[in-house]
């Protein structure tokens, strides 16, 4: 009785193992996609040193000529 006792707790243990492992690696590989979007999206805030660069090189070129 003591060894069928093992053996289940040692199945139950691989099998929960298994989930576990299918779990978290799912996990990594979503937070590895949505850090790799992350990279790609511009948000607004990013954009206004661009846009006060190019007004300002519009105001050159408008003012020097």
């Amino acid at each position: 009785m003591d060894r069928l006792n093992e053996l289940l707790i040692a199945g139950i243990t691989v099998i929960g193992g298994f989930l576990t492992k299918r779990i978290f690696s799912r996990q990594d590989q979503l937070e590895e996609r949505i850090s790799a979007l992350e990279k790609l999206i511009v948000t607004k805030q990013d954009l206004e040193p661009i846009e006060r660069n190019v007004d300002m090189i519009l105001n050159h070129i408008i003012n020097k000529k």
